[in-house]
């Protein structure tokens, strides 16, 4: 089930900035720790708000699996919102308005937001290395983004040879605006693997995109699933150097607002993207290299910050597993989430997997 943890000092200091802005400003929500659960992301305010407060936040985590086998949703992830196994993340009303809109394929034409979601670049939330971000909630490590993108990550790529990326998805049914679950692997996180795949393939990096279902039909114990998955992988294509599992996020307020995290790149509405660097904070994880995909995390989110400033949110750089402990180059990332559409997190995936060339191109 969702592990809610918060930063307890900064409560009242948020609260009394948020009261000496909204004298200025007029009336401002002001979301007490009850009242609000950010998934894997900074407390999020109004622009110019976040930066006042910068880490007065209340977060959400994603536990590493879930021991029990119910058939039934945990709703567990980083990526899944608090809410019920029959419930789409938004409201009925504004589901019914959803199923109205209309998404481009091609430059973004202005959308009508359904009722309860609010739309915002989710940025500038922890530590800051010239462009790069990274929120850091791990209790005995710091961050140095200069020094880490200093070193060599565990990856070397060969090129027109065998699998070096692995792309699978633990939740691989989740979706997008108007079917947040779904098996149709055209209209979930699939298809935003089947775009970072293209761009790879496209460069001469060879990659294998799993899609086994990990989370259906029974969501709980989807990570041990998955591990399955890239071991079987990492054994039949041992030249697999980088690993990365693909979510959809879910943002939002226990009043039903819903969060929209996007960008405009290019003049064309994409979902924002968070990578999620997993860390053995206290040595208890068995998670010996997870130094490893940190220095690959900071030069992917580098990459996209130098090619598309604000598609990337905050590193995330926390004290998780995710199964990252597998390999020396395994990540896990998030697109959008359930109130994004499908368009803009496919967008995102052709961006992000630029971006990964970019980078992998230096690895090789």
């Amino acid at each position: 089930m969702k592990n809610w943890t918060q930063k307890g000092l900064g409560i009242c200091s948020a609260a009394l900035m948020v009261a000496a802005i909204a004298s200025v400003l007029g009336r401002l929500p002001v979301l007490q720790a009850k009242d609000a659960a950010f998934a894997a992301a900074g407390f999020i305010m109004p622009a110019g708000v976040t930066d006042a407060m910068k880490e007065d936040y209340l977060e959400e985590d994603e536990e590493d699996n879930a021991s029990s086998d119910s058939g039934q949703p945990d709703m567990s992830g980083a990526d899944s919102a608090p809410v019920s196994s029959q419930s789409t993340g938004v409201s009925s009303q504004a589901s019914s308005q959803a199923a109205s809109g209309t998404v481009s394929s091609g430059p973004s034409s202005p959308v009508s937001l359904p009722a309860g979601v609010k739309e915002m670049s989710i940025a500038n939330t922890g530590s800051q290395y010239n462009n790069i971000w990274v929120k850091n909630t791990n209790k005995n490590h710091t961050v140095d983004v200069a020094a880490e993108l200093q070193k060599q990550p565990a990856v070397k790529i060969v090129k027109n040879s065998t699998p070096q990326v692995l792309i699978y998805h633990t939740h691989t049914t989740e979706a997008f605006l108007g079917d947040t679950r779904s098996q149709d692997k055209s209209r979930s996180v699939v298809a935003v693997g089947d775009q970072i795949a293209a761009q790879l393939k496209a460069a001469g990096i060879n990659v294998v995109h799993d899609t086994t279902l990990h989370d259906y039909p029974s969501y709980n114990g989807s990570y041990d699933r998955s591990k399955v998955t890239m071991q079987n992988n990492l054994k039949k294509y041992p030249g697999i150097q980088v690993t990365l599992d693909i979510h959809r996020d879910a943002m939002g307020t226990s009043d039903g607002t819903r969060i929209k995290p996007t960008a405009t790149i290019n003049g064309r509405k994409a979902a924002q993207v968070m990578i999620i660097s997993g860390c053995d904070d206290d040595g208890t994880l068995g998670f010996p290299n997870w130094e490893y995909n940190f220095r690959l995390a900071a030069r992917l989110q580098k990459s996209m910050a130098d090619l598309y400033p604000g598609l990337a949110r905050p590193l995330n750089f926390c004290a998780r597993k995710y199964n990252e402990n597998l390999t020396k180059g395994s990540l896990l990332v998030e697109f959008g989430t359930e109130v994004n559409t499908l368009d803009e997190a496919v967008y995102s995936g052709e961006l992000f997997g630029k971006a990964l060339v970019k980078v992998l191109n230096g690895l090789s």
